[in-house]
């Protein structure tokens, strides 16, 4: 990986990074790579496997499920030599057992919890898939265990992790503050499995990637949200698969989310169509080509549209890119990107969207996190762990300051 991609991957200009700049957690040696275990062996197991084998910072050592034979079938499609990986069925066991410097946790939400609980108090890091838990409440107790702990947590956001998101937003960097941000998708899928019956699966499934892509772009978090949802009569799903939810930023900014799996034709890709309208200047990205910027002077425009057109050298993006900027964090010592204190007020617009259906009114960011607070403090079983949250001055303060 060149020096300009590491670049890239770690560039903060636009936004704060949460909690201090450098961790006290023991540096990853940087003369090797980085030992992987994989706990969940489905789907994305089997990606995150071969993104293992195939990265240049990490390895794959061993791979856990509960579900027999299931390890072995993603070990065996990975690319890796099977003799050199290891199959269980307790990943943070086997973690230990290993002596892994990092788990790839890409179980199935129920159980992000109690396995990154386990992991973060065995002095194990984790890279964990989104959501970054089942429940607000659950999240907030994460972001307690990992102070406690000081061992690094990171949830894989992979839309950050596109050039164009990272141009997008550079650009509102220079041009913002915005005032209007707009995300549109639309894309007919019919899955099976989960979503089928999941409550809210547009929201829950697929809003996180553009809430969190905002966030990140325009360098502001969200106060609150009106949410609707609807489900027409030729849905698979039953619940609501089509949404729109407008957002209250701390800016004084809106942004408007739209999605659907229910329309056929105009599809826009998985990444959604955006704009974006800021004081100096705008901006639109389909999805999949390079954003097209706007200025009100001809010139500065084309300068602009010029330097990131001219940006087409390969780099890595999606979970390939959490994984080097996770190990690259470890190897120096800081905190990473979507670390879990960042990546709390993203799930916590999914929620409240959620939130905002159900209820049918407007609903403040804040006032959901304090009762999940409240909640989250009357089920957690771990006395330290009460009290670091019962010592926060707020959620939003704990999630912005890491502490």
């Amino acid at each position: 990986m060149s020096s300009e991609v590491a670049e890239h991957l770690t560039d903060t200009s636009a936004a704060p990074a949460p909690g201090p700049e450098l961790t006290g957690f023991p540096r990853l040696p940087a003369d090797r790579p980085a030992r992987v275990v994989i706990v969940g062996a489905g789907g994305m197991g089997s990606w995150w496997a071969r993104e293992v084998v195939a990265s240049e910072v990490a390895e794959l050592v061993g791979v856990a499920d509960l579900v027999d034979g299931a390890p072995q079938r993603v070990i065996e499609q990975s690319g890796a030599d099977p003799s050199t990986v290891r199959a269980g069925t307790d990943g943070v066991d086997l973690a230990v057992e290993l002596g892994a410097d990092l788990l790839i946790n890409p179980t199935v939400p129920v159980a992000h919890h109690p396995v990154t609980v386990k992991a973060l108090h065995a002095g194990i890091p984790v890279l964990g898939e989104k959501p970054v838990t089942e429940t607000l409440s659950e999240a907030i107790s994460l972001m307690a265990h990992a102070e406690l702990t000081g061992v690094p947590f990171m949830v894989s956001q992979s839309r950050r992790f596109f050039r164009q998101v990272r141009q997008l937003r550079s650009f509102v960097a220079a041009h913002g503050p915005t005032v209007m941000t707009s995300a549109f998708f639309s894309l007919f899928v019919e899955h099976d499995g989960y979503r089928r019956t999941q409550q809210h699966p547009m929201l829950r499934d697929m809003g996180i990637h553009a809430f969190d892509a905002a966030r990140y772009i325009t360098g502001a978090d969200p106060v609150a949200v009106t949410a609707r949802g609807t489900r027409p009569d030729w849905s698979v799903y039953s619940h609501d698969a089509t949404v729109s939810a407008t957002f209250e930023m701390s800016d004084d900014s809106l942004f408007a989310y739209h999605g659907t799996w229910n329309a056929r034709g105009l599809s826009t890709g998985w990444n959604s169509e955006w704009r974006i309208a800021a004081q100096h200047g705008s901006a639109t990205w389909d999805g999949t080509g390079a954003p097209v910027l706007g200025t009100d002077d001809e010139a500065t425009t084309a300068q602009l549209q010029a330097q990131v057109d001219a940006e087409t050298a390969p780099e890595p993006d999606q979970i390939a890119a959490s994984l080097v900027e996770c190990v690259s964090a470890l190897r120096e010592g800081r905190t990473p990107l979507c670390e879990v204190h960042e990546n709390l007020l993203s799930f916590a617009m999914v929620e409240a969207a959620v939130a905002s259906v159900e209820r049918g009114q407007r609903v403040e960011i804040d006032e959901l996190l304090e009762q999940a607070r409240l909640e989250a403090i009357a089920a957690e079983p771990d006395a330290d762990a009460r009290e670091r949250m019962q010592s926060w001055t707020s959620v939003r303060e704990a999630a912005l300051t890491g502490r």
